[in-house]
C-alpha cells in the first residue's frame, strides 16, 4: 500500500488552518464579548452600589453617561431610586436599585458559567491543533 505523504501532510495543514483555527478564532471572539457585557456589569454594579453608599437617591442628581467611545454626556437624574438596565436585544426595564444588583449579580453569574464554557471549548480545539501538528511532525519526520 503505497502513501502519498505530500498530500496527507496538505490535508491536516488545510484541516488546521481552515477548521481549527477559524474555530479557535471565534471561539475567542465569543469570549471577548463576554467578557466586555461582563465588566459593563461590573461597572454598573459599582455605579449602583456608589449611588447606595452616598445615600444620593433622595435628591435629583447630576451624572455623566458613557454614549460609547469614550464620550461621556452629563445628565440630569429625577429619581435616582429607579434606574434602566438593559435586558439585551434593545429591551430596557426599569428597576428600583436593589432589584437592579440583584438582576445584575445573576447575569454576571450566567456570564461566568458561559465563559468556563467557551474557556473549556479553547481549551479542547488547542488540545485538537497540538494533535494536528503533533501528526503532521510525524507525517515529514517520516520522507
Amino acid at each position: 500500500m503505497e502513501v502519498n505523504i505530500p498530500e496527507k501532510v496538505l490535508k491536516y495543514e488545510t484541516f488546521l488552518n481552515d477548521v481549527l483555527k477559524e474555530e479557535l478564532k471565534k471561539i475567542h471572539t465569543r469570549l471577548d464579548v463576554l467578557q466586555t457585557e461582563a465588566a459593563d456589569l461590573v461597572q454598573l454594579k459599582c455605579y449602583i452600589e456608589t449611588l447606595k453608599d452616598a445615600e444620593l437617591t433622595e435628591e435629583p442628581l447630576k451624572s455623566q453617561v458613557d454614549i460609547g467611545c469614550g464620550f461621556f454626556l452629563q445628565a440630569n437624574i429625577d429619581d435616582p431610586k429607579k434606574i434602566l438596565v438593559e435586558l439585551g436585544c434593545g429591551y430596557y426595564v426599569e428597576f428600583s436599585l436593589d432589584e437592579a444588583l440583584v438582576n445584575i449579580r445573576s447575569r454576571l453569574d450566567l456570564l461566568d458559567k458561559q465563559t468556563q464554557v467557551y474557556r473549556g471549548q479553547s481549551a479542547n480545539t488547542k488540545a485538537h491543533i497540538k494533535m494536528v501538528l503533533l501528526g503532521l511532525m510525524e507525517l515529514q519526520n517520516l520522507k
